[in-house]
């Protein structure tokens, strides 16, 4: 009932007020009647499910590594429309279009000669002569490595043509899957549990099915097939070309229908997949406007599984820094971002560039690849720039398969040939090179940053600082004590850690401290330099107890040297609030706390103090004290007297014991007469009688 008030609410606001959804949908490009929604966390699927239900709504596939529903909006809702009323959902963290992403594509022109952007002679392009040696140096780079089929690198694209004769010794095969004899045995069985059924090569995500074959007829472009030719058409096998790996495993993923679209939804599925099925490298030659969470939280998923996600910079001759195009423009550290060069080491006029938001170059304009059909054709794009970046990448792992996607992205980055005219439209200034990624000795680490030191006890100080480097083996943490000493090496962590404990220090000692990166080609500059002072130790092991009515005993260990004395700290009850009590002098072990209420639970703490400062606390400790009836029976000579702790004159003193244990001063004094004058001698009477009687 509160939902239905609510959306009637909603309604109500939406018509009196502009929609919240900020972007200007109507400039972008998306999925109509669909979205991506995600609900916060500690929403239940159920409360999920009935949302979309109250709001006639219905959800087309659920990614649940990233909590994210792809859903189609009820008839007659605009997008815009559907964004304003989950937004307004309390329940709801976001809700986005289905953005759709679209093949990078430049008009071609067949009259051109064949892989310049491998190795280029200066041959003629389109009736222009190239520039010699306005490539990648990929023989060069063959000399070392041509590439291992043990390389999977996921294609998001329009498909592939898996019986290409140039391409199928290098389409991926699911061994999860049934074969036999080496032929899918299409058992119509999920064999190998993955949620898609005879996924052999791949998937169809367009159509939903286990054929990811190239039907992008547009144009006769095949825009899929020809960037999979790039990044690894079967070398040295004297058919057709060449990719720039010989040897790779290529798994074709389609998101792309037969016009070269498809949604955010479709590529969430596609990366999903290339994660749980293997890949190490995933390349999309698509983009489109539109900053989608859910794609950036998926790749942000690629990322933390180890993944290098190539990305084509787009085609509208654009900066990238202030008009993205995504995916390439999240900034994701597992990103590549590739522009087109051409063959005279000139960004394509109609490249995007960006010089944060776009990383290299790479050769995209007149690119010959494969055609589906047994074909080949030039193409030019971005589309055609970042599977010369993807089979750069697959290179670099094929020689040394121990390195992680940092560190391939590193060599890529830092093995460029830099050209002047690209200073300032891209990061790194320059084109790839594979010979220089792959056979270059490998850089110093950039130095680490932002350091920082922290004391955590008397004898612990935590440091902590941000790693730049992206191919660092580790860090090396040096320290000295006081401002006048010298650094020395105390410890070393491995790659990708930014903390580290030191432990086992002296008291109130200032301490300093830098940090480097280091790798196998040597160490990097220092950090800036921190420091911190350790606290006076702590005491421990206090304990109280309670030896009276009014008084309970405490002590504790001196654990300091410096110390110029303690705090003492009670606190009345667990639910009270802790307040200073006393102070001691130095050395001191031993506190009694008088003046209490009787049974009554106290909480204390303690800490050592100096010039420098307080301790942490010692642990806490607490007792209770004592109450009337917690000493009854220490009433002995009444209980000799009469013979038993149950004789009523017994219990009648006891009584009036406790009494005057609590009554003011001048209560305290009569009573002391009464009871010296009349009760102890009418006591002691009795007890000699009694005695007499026994010795008769």
């Amino acid at each position: 009932m509160h939902k239905r008030w609510s959306i009637i609410l909603i309604v109500f606001l939406l018509a009196c007020s502009v929609p919240i959804f900020s972007q200007d949908t109507k400039e972008l490009e998306y999925m109509p009647g669909e979205l991506l929604v995600k609900f916060r966390p500690g929403v239940s699927r159920h409360l999920a499910r009935a949302t979309h239900r109250f709001y006639g709504s219905r959800t087309i596939k659920r990614f649940r590594r990233i909590n994210v529903d792809h859903i189609k909006i009820p008839e007659g809702w605009s997008v815009e429309e559907a964004i304003s009323v989950y937004m307004l959902d309390p329940d709801v963290e976001y809700a986005e279009p289905n953005y759709i992403r679209r093949a990078s594509l430049i008009p071609n022109d067949p009259d051109f000669d064949k892989l310049w952007g491998l190795h280029n002679t200066g041959q003629e392009v389109n009736a222009t002569r190239g520039t010699e040696d306005a490539d990648i140096d990929a023989p060069e780079a063959w000399d070392t490595q041509t590439g291992s089929i043990s390389v999977v690198i996921a294609l998001i694209d329009t498909g592939a043509d898996l019986d290409h004769e140039d391409l199928t010794e290098n389409i991926w095969r699911n061994t999860g899957e049934d074969w036999v004899n080496g032929t899918p045995g299409n058992n119509s069985e999920d064999d190998d549990n993955n949620g898609k059924t005879d996924d052999y090569y791949g998937w169809d995500f367009v159509n939903g099915d286990n054929d990811p074959d190239d039907d992008n007829s547009q144009d006769e472009s095949y825009h899929g097939t020809h960037v999979t030719g790039i990044v690894a058409s079967n070398g040295n096998n004297g058919v057709g070309i060449t990719g720039v790996c010989w040897s790779a495993s290529i798994m074709p993923l389609k998101i792309l229908d037969a016009n070269g679209y498809g949604s955010v939804a479709h590529e969430i599925e596609a990366i999903i997949y290339a994660i749980d099925n293997g890949a190490k490298i995933i390349n999309v030659s698509l983009g489109g406007s539109g900053y989608s969470l859910g794609e950036y939280a998926t790749i942000e998923s690629a990322r933390d599984a180890g993944l290098l996600f190539v990305a084509a910079a787009g085609n509208d001759g654009t900066d990238n820094d202030s008009a993205p195009v995504y995916p390439a423009g999240y900034d994701l550290d597992n990103i590549v971002a590739v522009a087109a060069s051409d063959c005279n080491d000139d960004l394509a006029l109609w490249s995007n560039y960006g010089l944060t938001s776009v990383d290299v170059a790479a050769p995209g304009a007149d690119i010959y690849s494969t055609k589906a059909g047994d074909s080949y054709q030039y193409l030019s794009g971005s589309s055609m720039a970042s599977p010369h970046v993807s089979g750069l990448a697959a290179l670099v792992w094929a020689e040394d398969e121990s390195l992680t996607y940092r560190q391939v992205r590193g060599r890529i980055l830092n093995g460029v040939d830099v050209i002047a005219t690209m200073n300032g439209k891209v990061l790194m200034s320059g084109r790839i090179n594979a010979y220089n990624s792959i056979n270059a000795p490998p850089y110093e680490p950039a130095l680490p940053s932002q350091l920082t030191a922290g004391a955590a006890s008397g004898n612990q100080i935590d440091l902590i600082w941000t790693d730049n480097s992206s191919d660092e083996s580790g860090f090396k943490i040096e320290r000295m004590t006081g401002s006048e000493g010298t650094y020395s090496q105390i410890a070393t962590v491995g790659a990708d850690v930014e903390s580290y404990s030191d432990t086992g220090l002296s008291e109130v000692t200032p301490y300093y401290y830098r940090v480097s990166a280091f790798n196998s080609a040597g160490n990097s500059d220092y950090s800036n330099e921190a420091n911190a002072t350790t606290y006076t130790a702590a005491p421990s092991d206090l304990s109280a107890t309670a030896v009276s009515f009014l008084q309970i005993d405490l002590s504790w260990t001196d654990n300091s040297s410096e110390e110029s004395g303690f705090k003492i700290e009670r606190k009345t009850g667990s639910e009270g609030t802790y307040g200073q009590i006393a102070t001691l002098d130095a050395d001191i072990t031993r506190y009694s706390d008088t003046e209490l209420s009787q049974a009554t639970t106290y909480y204390y703490r303690v800490c050592a103090y100096s010039d420098s400062g307080n301790s942490l606390y010692s642990n806490e400790a607490n007792d209770t004290t004592l109450s009337s009836g917690d000493r009854d029976r220490r009433c002995f000579i009444a209980t000799a007297v009469y013979g038993s702790e149950d004789h009523p004159y017994v219990k009648i003193l006891r009584s009036l014991r406790a009494f005057i244990l609590y009554a003011s001063p001048f209560e305290k004094s009569i009573l002391c007469i009464l009871f010296l004058f009349f009760v102890f001698p009418f006591c002691y009477s009795k007890f000699l009688k009694k005695i007499g009687r026994h010795s008769g």
